[in-house]
């Protein structure tokens, strides 16, 4: 969400992530009317203890980490930072998963078929995104994601850095082909699943569920390791280059706007007035 909008808009996105998250997941399984208010008030639940218990921990790490912007970067310290971020969506998600695997049991066999249309319109998405069939315009979609995310944190780069970034994407390890591919068996997986959890009682539903997180973040075959790690340890040496990329007044503008994540984390943290 820091990423994705600017320090005014933190708060009312933040605000309104209820609604958006009902309506995200409601476009995948089309929740029945019995199904709908225990969804919202499973997420109502979830949001307020996100909002109490992690909030005020990503406020504090945003605070130590502004200090930093200003230094260069290596790939490992970036590394680091993404280990942590999974660290907190690992926790979200263990916080989520009562509330999921009661819901699940009670999914019905229309609501499969609503999934897997809905994921068979994302991969078309992704294809034509990213699929490309010429080189040359999949490298400029690329490139164009990676400079349009650096420049929300950074400000405008210049012609020379924009240039030294398409350099690197150049050498990027991404296949579109192949993560298309493992994008789609990572579908067939949960939603196998999700099907075979019909009827279940909520432990077996957990459990399974479980597994099946530590399944996709964890990958058995050997060549989807390989390419994962690959693309790890590319993210990070991008991410790190682009930061010693940039400019003292483009680390100052990066600085500020952590500083306004921080103030946004802490306001929307504090306990309601009144």
């Amino acid at each position: 969400m820091a990423v994705l909008t600017g320090c005014a808009a933190m708060r009312m996105v933040y605000r309104q992530a209820d609604e958006l998250l009902y309506w995200w997941a409601d476009g995948y399984a089309d929740f029945t009317d019995a199904q709908a208010p225990r969804v919202r008030a499973a997420i109502d639940e979830w949001f307020e203890w996100h909002r109490t218990t992690q909030l005020p921990v990503y406020a504090e790490r945003l605070a130590r980490l502004q200090p930093q912007a200003m230094a260069d970067t290596t790939p490992a310290a970036v590394c680091a930072l993404r280990d942590e971020g999974e660290r907190w969506a690992d926790a979200a998600w263990t916080h989520a998963l009562p509330a999921i695997a009661t819901l699940v049991p009670t999914l019905e066999p229309a609501q499969f078929e609503h999934m897997r249309k809905r994921m068979d319109k994302s991969n078309r998405d992704f294809r034509n995104d990213f699929a490309k069939p010429d080189a040359a315009a999949r490298q400029k979609a690329l490139v164009k994601r990676t400079l349009e995310r650096a420049e929300r944190l950074y400000g405008r780069f210049d012609s020379a850095q924009r240039e030294r970034i398409a350099q690197l994407e150049a050498a990027s390890p991404f296949d579109p082909e192949l993560a298309l591919r493992l994008r789609q068996l990572r579908q067939q997986e949960v939603l196998q699943t999700l099907r075979g959890l019909q009827g279940a009682d909520p432990a077996r539903a957990q459990a399974a569920l479980r597994a099946l997180a530590q399944r996709l973040q964890q990958p058995v075959h050997e060549d989807e390791r390989r390419y994962r790690d690959a693309m790890e340890a590319y993210n990070c040496e991008l991410s790190a280059q682009i930061h010693n990329l940039a400019t003292a007044e483009q680390r100052r503008h990066a600085r500020e706007r952590l500083h306004g994540w921080e103030t946004d984390f802490r306001a929307l943290s504090a306990p309601a007035k009144g």
